[in-house]
């Protein structure tokens, strides 16, 4: 019977696709000249001029729209930038459009086929519009569309707000580590580039939980898609000696050192499988630990460590390639598979070693109630860093159910050495991390599992003069939580109960071993909602959670509300709303209940207090984007206030910096207005943009004063002077543009202006400093020939008095074709050797001076296989 069944079954249904298919309307959409689908063309259904149905091409440029009418109808395609078709049609069928692009005039503005489009919430940006053959690597052509910015650490940003994902052809092939790919990828691989504003990235939870992240989808000339893209570059050159003095340390005169940069990558991008693998290496300044680097933003899968601990860190405002001494080699290796759109599986390894040198000498002056204290000092510092990591991420991205668990492994070495403070300080970090998430759709509701796994140990010791000081940490963390989700009518309602705790314990030893345990257990409830009526959406978070710290023997309840209003009046204007109220107790660093050092000369007590904080959080944000004019603008006006129980005493004398911790009643208040501004000019091939940033900030600092000794335990702060107020306000303002008026010039200009002044007590007021960067970058080519001059000068304020002038001349000639490019570079044309800046800090001011790289050159071939 069951056979019989099925015969009479299987002709049903191929009957009823056959009636499905001939009662609908498809076809594809290709533009006329290259022949390529186009996506998001506007299907419409007229009857007596009036539209009664319509639909939009996919990324395939293939639509369907069911047909239910009779008589004569018209169908009108379009798309901005194309000549709008209009076809009779009286029947269901298939109907395949090509469309002739065409300039459109609006009465003074002309709108060019193919730069940018945007739709709902995407963008689209047309990369051969903005693209030049100065242009090398993707990242070069990034940074010119309107509304995107690549910062100094090469993370991208859109609107000033860093991006959540990267992919290419829809897949994240490196996990965040995109500098492997914008540092790699040959600019003309590229076709186009997506911004996806509101991403969800969980198809499951697509129409049911709204998400505010941004995504950067790039796609392939369908040339250079699934094909083998390989590089190799091979440098040398010779750098000049460095200074001989820093302060008052003294060094042996460097004669000069050679210099050498290699590189070997390549690269597989297409839709079903990616891979990249690379190797480079140099010391000629160039970071290429970046590369390593994870840049998006992915809060919900961060777990935070806190060591006793930390290197120095080799840091200016300048740029770093200037600063740094390094020698470096890395290493990586990526592939991707994805099956059916839905399941996909990431494989990763990396490793780098980093070998940094640094001369400076730093003078620190501490301004207290009644004295102020100057501290020196120089030294020679060397860091040798080794960090490797390996990623396995399987994800089923399905609209019923999601699979998702990722196992991430990390390891990272440092040794800082500095024989002029007879100092040196071992630190390292191993960590085994595993994410688990499921997600099921039902009928009417959503069931959700997170399980979040962390194993770190953490091992550090700083050696001195006196003796060895060491640090044994351990920690295993865990946190499961289970979520009910339902939406009706925009409504939407998630219900989370979850239970987290973390095992830790601290080996310290010094003059004797100390331990002590920093274990908590916390079950915690969380109510979300959110509404979604027209223009307007809302949420509101309530989450409360119960935690226990075990060896303290404390117990904190913790309710941590948060709220978010969004206008959306038009696809142009976006107004929000957000205040938070949060409470936080100390991490294990606060906890610990003796003191120690953290430097041959800095000292740390808690004193045996538990640091509790409560922060507010206000933030007012709106912004303005028309893809027509190619205009972007974003501001934000942010109000914090965070109370703590406890407030830092620092005891300065001089050969010693104790920060105890002390009970006593304060707060910090910091006012924030952060704006972006970007414009570009089709017809000029201009971009323009401008970031302002302005902050206020005032807190409260606590001085000892008597003549007690600064380690001895206290609870009040009887002794002590008076706490200091202070105030810092600061101004930052950057401007940028990039033209490129002809195929024989470009031009890139940037510029940073920022002004600092602070205010201690009610009497102290130190001298504002103004800091002026400008930076010019031109390209002159010729035929296969570029020349490039940069130049770079610095304005910065040391003291009320002091003011320090410094240019920077590079130079550069590039020979290229279709497979060579060669280049000599000459940078530091002027052979300056030093630098010297100051900077404001709660009550203390700091003026730095550091060695810089010489006058170098290089030489360097590379050539695509």
């Amino acid at each position: 019977m069951d056979i019989h069944f099925k015969k009479l079954l299987l002709p049903i249904l191929a009957l009823f696709a056959m009636t499905a298919h001939a009662q609908s309307l498809s076809g594809l959409v290709t533009d006329e000249e290259t022949g390529q689908p186009l996506e998001a063309v506007m299907i419409s259904v007229l009857r007596n001029g009036t539209m009664i149905d319509y639909a939009l091409t996919d990324a395939r440029g293939r639509y369907s729209l069911p047909w239910k009418y009779n008589g004569n109808l018209q169908v009108s395609v379009s798309l901005l930038g194309y000549r709008r078709e209009i076809r009779n049609i009286s029947a269901a069928g298939t109907l395949h459009i090509r469309l002739h692009p065409e300039a459109i005039a609006l009465k003074e503005v002309q709108i060019r086929p193919g730069r940018i489009h945007g739709r709902k919430d995407t963008v689209r940006y047309n990369l051969a519009e903005f693209a030049s053959s100065k242009d090398i690597h993707i990242k070069d052509v990034l940074k010119k569309l309107p509304g995107v910015d690549i910062d100094d650490n090469g993370q991208v940003k859109y609107k000033g707000k860093a991006i959540d994902h990267y992919f290419v052809e829809g897949m994240d092939v490196t996990g965040g580590r995109y500098s492997q790919i914008n540092n790699n990828l040959s600019a003309k691989a590229v076709k186009s580039a997506e911004i996806m504003e509101n991403y969800q990235s969980v198809k499951a939870l697509k129409g049911k939980l709204s998400s505010d992240e941004i995504a950067l989808n790039l796609k392939l000339d369908p040339q250079a898609r699934d094909q083998w893209i390989v590089n190799g570059t091979l440098g040398a050159g010779w750098s000049d000696g460095t200074q001989e003095t820093t302060g008052t340390a003294q060094t042996k005169r460097d004669q000069g050192t050679l210099l050498w940069e290699n590189a070997a990558n390549a690269l597989q991008l297409g839709k079903g499988k990616q891979s990249i693998y690379g190797y480079k290496s140099n010391n000629n300044g160039t970071d290429l630990s970046r590369e390593q680097h994870i840049l998006t933003n992915n809060t919900s899968q961060q777990i935070p460590l806190h060591g006793f601990l930390v290197q120095p860190g080799i840091s200016a405002p300048l740029d770093k390639q200037r600063l740094l001494f390094n020698e470096t080699h890395t290493l990586n290796a990526n592939r991707m598979y994805k099956w059916n759109d839905e399941r996909s599986l990431r494989l990763q390894a990396g490793y780098t070693h980093n070998r940094i040198t640094q001369q400076r000498g730093n003078s620190q002056v501490y301004y207290q109630p009644d004295d102020t204290i100057r501290m020196d000092e120089a030294y020679h510092y060397c860091l040798q860093n080794d960090a490797a990591h390996m990623e396995m991420h399987y994800e089923d991205n399905k609209t019923i159910h999601y699979l998702s668990n990722r196992f991430l492994a990390e390891s990272e070495t440092n040794r800082g050495t500095s024989h002029e403070l007879q100092q040196t300080m071992r630190t390292s970090q191993f960590t085994a991390k595993n994410f688990f998430s499921l997600i099921r759709n039902g009928e009417k509701s959503t069931w959700k599992f997170n399980s979040a796994t962390q194993y770190a140990y953490l091992p550090s010791s700083l050696s001195l003069h006196d003796g060895k000081d060491k640090f044994i940490q351990h920690s295993l963390y865990n946190d499961n939580k289970a979520s009910h989700l339902r939406k009706h009518n925009g409504f939407t309602r998630q219900y989370t109960a979850g239970i987290k705790g973390e095992w830790a314990s601290v080996k310290y030893h010094s003059t004797r071993m100390e331990t002590f345990g920093a274990s908590s257990f916390s079950p915690y409830l969380s109510s979300y909602f959110q509404l979604e009526q027209g223009k307007w959406q809302g949420s509101l978070s309530l989450p409360l959670s119960y935690k226990r710290y075990f060896s303290q023997q404390r117990s904190f309840l913790f309710f941590n509300p948060s709220l978010y209003l969004r206008y959306q009046p038009d696809y142009h204007w976006k107004i929000s709303l957000y205040g938070s109220l949060h409470r936080s107790a100390g991490d294990v660093t606060d906890l610990c209940p003796f003191t120690y050092r953290t430097d041959y000369r800095t000292w740390k007590n808690t004193d045996g207090l538990f640091p509790v904080s409560i922060r507010q959080q206000y933030n007012l944000y709106g912004e303005y984007k028309n893809t027509v004019q190619e205009f972007f603008a974003t501001a934000t006006l942010s109000y914090r206030h965070v109370h703590y129980n406890t407030l830092n005493e620092q005891s300065i004398s001089e050969n010693r910096i104790v920060h105890t911790l002390r009970l006593h009643s304060n707060s910090t208040q910091s006012w924030f207005l952060l704006s972006t501004l970007s414009k570009g000019f089709f017809d000029w091939n201009l971009k323009t943009s401008l970031d302002l940033q302005l902050s206020r900030n005032t807190g409260w600092q606590l001085t000892r004063v008597s003549d007690t000794d600064a380690l001895t335990p206290q609870t009040e702060t009887a002794g002590n002077g008076p706490p200091q107020k202070y105030r810092y306000d600061y101004l930052k303002m950057e401007p940028k543009l990039i033209w490129s008026p002809a195929e024989a010039f470009e031009a890139e200009y940037h510029a940073t202006i920022s002004y600092g002044s602070s205010k201690i007590g009610n009497d102290t007021h130190l001298a504002p400093l103004l800091d002026f960067v400008q930076r010019m970058h031109l390209t002159f080519s010729i035929g296969h020939v570029d020349l490039c001059l940069s130049g770079e000068h610095y304005r910065n304020d040391l003291n009320s008095d002091t003011h320090l002038n410094t240019l920077f001349v590079d130079a550069s000639l590039i020979y290229k074709t279709r497979k060579w490019r060669v280049e000599a570079s000459l940078s530091n044309l002027f052979n300056k050797k030093e630098y010297a800046y100051t900077t404001y800090s709660a009550t203390q001011s700091y003026t730095s001076r550091l060695n810089i790289r010489p006058r170098e050159v290089m030489v360097t071939a590379g050539y695509q296989f």
